[in-house]
């Protein structure tokens, strides 16, 4: 072996074990940002819009749920402009502009009316048969049988017939305008009625309008439990009802046919072996003959001494104590 061989030393850097990257502040630094802007995003919102829009957006949060639909308080089956930035006008002022009054009627994106109404033109008008009722009360079996017809014929004219369904009742002629599984009549949770069903209504306005029976007016809605303790089916099938009268009242039709607007929540569902289907959300429209009429004012008249309600009350005067200088001798 040759000891005058060099001697080669090779030195290997190890890296320090556990040395971890320093980039995870960015990361935190990351959501700050994210979070402030959107912060911001919120005040700047809470500036410009109305407390009109603020008390909607509000609500949407207080009663909605990710796992209840794909609704958002954004959406454009609402309006695609949920809060006026002043530069475009609002879908709603251009609606309302057109459906009079303003005061009482807040419309959808619906500015014009979509429905098809006759069968070779959109301008044919709403049908003859409905155009040629006789203004008046409908009280007697042939007249109501008429009134369904006339209604029948309007729904199909309209490919309605999914959506407008018309009962004989004992009371009077019940038409049901509700929900199928193409069309809805309101978003998930929401009380603005959509489009199609806003001028469904607007064209039956002066229909309505034409009949002089009195009307009963109520909201239905499925049996899907509300996730807030603060608004619930009833106050929404309320709202519903409420809003159906007041596109009504924007058709044409006199507020005055109205006697009634009921809420009935998920109380009288029409398919109870399927509490969610969509046959259960729905309004109803009870056009009252006479005698109905007269018996639901009977209920609640004060005039009428056979009523429940002042039999309850004259049996409460009596159960009063009465003290002794109430006698007289």
């Amino acid at each position: 072996m040759n000891d005058t061989a060099p001697v080669i030393i090779r030195r290997v850097s190890r890296a320090k074990a556990g040395r971890k990257s320093n980039g995870a502040w960015k990361v935190a630094f990351a959501d700050f940002t994210l979070a402030m802007m959107a912060f911001f995003m919120v005040l700047w919102i809470l500036e410009v819009s109305t407390v009109k829009e603020r008390t909607k957006v509000a609500s949407y949060m207080r009663t909605q749920s990710i796992l209840g639909g794909n609704s958002h308080p954004f959406d454009a089956m609402n309006s695609p402009y949920p809060v006026d930035l002043g530069g475009t006008p609002s879908p709603v002022e251009m609606a309302v502009s057109v459906h009079e009054p303003q005061q009482t009627f807040v419309a959808g994106m619906s500015a014009h009316l979509q429905i098809p109404e006759g069968k070779r033109e959109p301008s044919a008008g709403v049908g003859e048969k409905l155009n040629s009722l006789i203004s008046g009360q409908y009280d007697s079996p042939p007249d109501l049988s008429l009134l369904a017809q006339a209604f029948q014929n309007f729904a199909e004219v309209n490919q309605a017939e999914a959506n407008l369904v018309i009962e004989a009742m004992p009371a009077g002629l019940r038409v049901i305008i509700r929900d199928s599984e193409n069309r809805q009549m309101f978003q998930r949770g929401q009380v603005e009625m959509t489009p199609y069903f806003e001028d469904l209504l607007l064209k039956l306005a002066p229909v309505f309008s034409r009949i002089h029976n009195r009307l009963l007016i109520s909201g239905h809605t499925d049996g899907t439990a509300f996730n807030s303790s603060q608004y619930s089916n009833w106050e929404l099938s309320g709202d519903r009802a409420l809003q159906a009268r007041q596109v009504l009242a924007a058709g044409g039709m006199p507020v005055q046919r109205v006697a009634q607007v009921s809420a009935f929540a998920e109380t009288m569902l029409l398919n109870k072996a399927q509490p969610g289907a969509s046959e259960n959300r729905r309004i109803e429209i009870l056009i009252l003959t006479s005698k109905a009429e007269q018996q639901l004012k009977d209920m609640f008249s004060s005039e009428n001494k056979s009523n429940e309600l002042n039999k309850a009350a004259d049996a409460a005067r009596q159960n009063q104590p009465v003290l002794r200088t109430d006698y007289q001798d």
